[in-house]
């Protein structure tokens, strides 16, 4: 599991990859909630790009659930696009599409999150 991280304007993309099982959920929760913390106090938005994604089990679900309350609690957004179809699956059933916003592309998340993100996307050609 990785995860990489790039700034556009307000918007921070976060980009797992890999798998996020029992042997990486910590690594990717230590990650993930540093990365909330700065967002927090930049006031910068987060974006998950879930494309290279291959499997997350519930541990990896549970960072996301304590990610998600420790954005709320500095009213900050996370937000989440990509996702496989068998991710796209698990966050269904598991409701997670309650907790957070789901796009089926960055660029639509960018559109909907930041006019000057989705600018500087746009400009890249990414």
């Amino acid at each position: 599991m990785d995860l990489s991280a790039r700034n556009l304007d307000d918007v921070v993309i976060l980009k797992p990859s890999g798998r996020i099982d029992h042997t990486s959920a910590s690594a990717f929760q230590d990650s993930l909630l540093a990365q909330v913390a700065e967002a927090g106090e930049t006031k910068h938005q987060i974006l998950l790009d879930m494309t290279g994604l291959a499997y997350m089990s519930s541990v990896g679900l549970r960072a996301l659930m304590m990610a998600a309350k420790a954005a709320k609690k500095n009213d900050g957004v996370i937000v989440v696009a990509a996702l496989q179809p068998e991710m796209k699956e698990i966050f269904e059933i598991s409701r997670f599409h309650f907790v957070f916003k789901t796009f089926d592309t960055v660029e639509e998340a960018l559109k909907g999150m930041s006019t000057s993100a989705h600018a500087a996307f746009a400009a890249e050609g990414a």
